[in-house]
């Protein structure tokens, strides 16, 4: 919550953030079923567009949050997770299907080096 200094208002951008972000999700799933229901996205793929799409949406918001003036939220955990969301729809995507197993490997050292190194 932040205090507008020339008018003495609290604003809830925080509140308004996230509903941002659950409106860009509900676009984004409206936006991939419109697509499966028409034809245009093969109804065995849609898996790895909906881990793209959201991962895509996390990292965008993360991102949105992180270049805020102070106070700063937590914005780390939700770019982490965008990130890897993005890397595992892209793993599936290009065909690698069995690597998914070293990208989780990977995945996690990066969040406990993250963690360390912060």
């Amino acid at each position: 919550m932040t205090q507008d200094s020339s008018s003495g208002k609290t604003h809830k951008s925080g509140y308004r953030a996230r509903g941002v972000f659950w409106g860009l999700i509900l676009i984004f799933l409206g936006a991939l079923f419109l697509s499966i229901n028409q034809g245009w996205l093969s109804d065995r793929r849609w898996w790895e567009w909906l881990l793209i799409g959201i991962g895509t949406i996390f990292v965008i918001y993360a991102l949105v949050r992180a270049v805020r003036p102070a106070p700063r939220p937590r914005w780390q955990g939700r770019l982490v997770i965008g990130v890897v969301l993005l890397c595992i729809g892209a793993v599936f995507m290009a065909g690698f299907g069995q690597w998914l197993p070293l990208v989780l490997v990977i995945a996690g050292v990066g969040v406990i080096a993250f963690r360390f190194l912060r």
